[in-house]
């Protein structure tokens, strides 16, 4: 399958679905998608007539909402030092994520984000790079498609920000298919989705879960450079991601979902001289998980060959197999659930066809304290083992303020 011939179905896809759940919060017996249950409308205001000439003249926006995400911790820990048997110890305070948010909603239907990241390199070094950068076009949907929308720019992809909304503790650490270097979280190109059916009642959305909550679960495509928002594309080929989620008893087990989720392409690197091609970029993973107030489980597992910036490949150009899972709880304690304790424990094959290769197994155990909404402290101990000989585990201990705003 070609590129041009993806890019073709795909433009018929999202047509397809969602362009009739646009339509149907258009026009739903004459009603605009302002109109709906729980918009308001003041329309006691005269509308202007804009033509296109005027419309940079007469554009009002409605709002500019400004926040922030900063993740502040303390490090104490060993990491291997690249000599058999020797690890490097390490004391160090570091910003792991300084976002700063600015959206805009220019109309009922277009919403539009800019996320600078302020982060630290591996040298200390402070710098600020794009995060997020995209137009957001949105719709009411309808019973079966709720709220579709299209992400075009530097958008989520469809995994990651699914999955730090079940596991609350990114500013822990990445979770476990990008730490392990398969892919992250945002990228240049475009995502589509939408709800599977209403959203569930407003008791669990304000006590569980407000993310992605479809009665029926979500879903989300898209196609991306295949870099990730930190490199640059190197070569001419796509990647394709999708990921489709259900939730079976909406009534009885309003938490309980399943996931599926793919990515296909060519690793990110340049084109290599004919014959040679690039290395094959697959994975396919699947999630269970339980959201309830006071606890969450989750488990996931993974397969797949190469990764996005092609360092799991062979020297003769093959992609490496590559398979894990992990396993993900955190129980809320007191009447207010703001004290966690988490819990993850990671499985990672470097290598799939050789039994010796390094089997990484990563423990989690940490406690949080909610100071109030969604600002934290966690206190955490990381350890990965390795299981090749002469590479000694390694250690961190960690705390970590969370802000938010």
């Amino acid at each position: 399958m070609t590129i041009s011939n993806i890019l073709l179905g795909s433009f018929f896809f999202i047509a397809s679905c969602f362009i009739p759940a646009w339509a149907d919060s258009e026009n739903r017996n004459g009603t605009k998608a302002a109109d709906m249950p729980g918009e308001k409308t003041d329309h006691s205001k005269k509308t202007e007539n804009t033509s296109p000439g005027d419309f940079g003249d007469k554009l009002k926006i409605d709002s500019v909402k400004i926040g922030g995400l900063w993740y502040l911790s303390y490090q104490h820990g060993n990491s291997y030092s690249g000599t058999v048997d020797q690890t490097a110890s390490y004391s160090t305070f570091r910003i792991k994520r300084g976002y700063l948010n600015i959206r805009a909603d220019l109309q009922p239907w277009l919403e539009v984000r800019i996320t600078p990241d302020v982060t630290q390199d591996a040298t200390g070094d402070l710098k600020v790079r794009l995060k997020y950068l995209y137009a957001k076009f949105k719709a009411q949907g309808n019973n079966i498609l709720n709220k579709p929308y299209i992400e075009v720019g530097v958008v989520h992809m469809p995994w990651l920000d699914f999955e730090e909304h079940i596991n609350r503790f990114r500013m822990q650490d990445t979770m476990f298919m990008e730490r392990n270097h398969l892919f992250n979280s945002a990228d240049m190109g475009f995502t589509v989705g939408s709800n599977f059916g209403r959203e569930l009642p407003e008791e669990y959305r304000e006590n569980v879960n407000d993310h992605y909550a479809g009665r029926y679960g979500s879903w989300q495509f898209g196609i991306y450079n295949g870099g990730g928002y930190h490199a640059s594309e190197k070569n001419r080929n796509k990647v394709v991601e999708g990921r489709g989620t259900l939730r079976p008893l909406p009534n009885s087990l309003p938490g309980f979902q399943v996931s599926l989720f793919g990515i296909h392409g060519k690793v990110n690197l340049p084109d290599p001289d004919a014959p040679a091609e690039l290395p094959d970029y697959r994975v396919l993973a699947g999630m269970i998980s339980y959201e309830h107030k006071y606890f969450v489980l989750s488990g996931q597992w993974h397969w797949g060959e190469g990764n996005a910036s092609g360092t799991a490949s062979n020297p003769d150009g093959r992609a490496r197999p590559h398979n894990g899972s992990s396993y993900f709880s955190e129980v809320r304690f007191t009447a207010e659930r703001n004290l966690s304790f988490i819990w993850r424990y990671d499985r990672f094959r470097t290598d799939a066809d050789d039994p010796q290769s390094d089997l990484h197994e990563r423990l989690i155990l940490g406690f949080a304290w909610q100071m109030f909404k969604k600002n934290y402290w966690l206190v955490d101990y990381d350890r990965l083992m390795h299981s090749i000989a002469g590479i000694s585990d390694e250690d961190r201990v960690q705390v970590t303020l969370q802000i938010s705003f």
